[in-house]
């Protein structure tokens, strides 16, 4: 499902909220990826522990145990917090040294889960990242509120450049 040029920043699919998404959206599919900071936890927890809403634990359980889940992110500390985000979502964290939006980390995700042609579908918060990354890669995607704005300068900034991209785009082929 390659969008081409400003295509590949629209989302298949757009929520207010993650939990706005009932679960037999997903009936069929192979794997789901979701993004981890800001999607499903909050991007800045308390002393680097992850923390998320009780409504989106509730809910990503329900979903975890529908369907076959695992966690991304292009944290610089997922490395140090896989631990904890493992432990509180009960789902795997892909740990890789490649970051979304490139081939070569859904590659990786395919070959570990063994999909094949399998049905994916990329949830997250940001279109440089999640987005991008499932629409390049033949995934359905889905845009989701971030949680919170409790953001730093620059992921702030990079969210209005996004914004203004997805509005263009959408202006151009909707």
């Amino acid at each position: 499902m390659n969008k081409g040029a400003l295509r590949n920043f629209i989302p298949d699919y757009k929520f207010k909220y993650l939990t706005d998404i009932n679960s037999d959206f997903f009936n069929g599919v192979g794997l789901i990826i979701f993004d981890v900071d800001n999607t499903l936890v909050f991007s800045e927890g308390p002393k680097g522990y992850p923390e998320t809403k009780k409504e989106v634990l509730d809910w990503f359980n329900r979903v975890n145990s529908r369907y076959k889940c695992i966690c991304l992110s292009n944290s610089r500390t997922i490395f140090k917090i896989e631990k904890q985000i493992s432990e509180l979502l009960n789902c795997n964290v892909f740990l890789s040294r490649h970051k979304k939006p490139f081939k070569k980390l859904f590659e990786e995700i395919k070959a570990k889960y063994s999909l094949g042609d399998g049905k994916v579908f990329v949830v997250g918060d940001r279109i440089f990242t999640d987005i991008l990354f499932g629409n390049i890669n033949g995934a359905v995607t889905v845009l989701v509120k971030p949680l919170n704005n409790k953001e730093n300068i620059l992921i702030k900034i990079i969210r209005k450049l996004e914004n203004s991209i997805l509005f263009l785009a959408n202006l151009i082929y909707t």
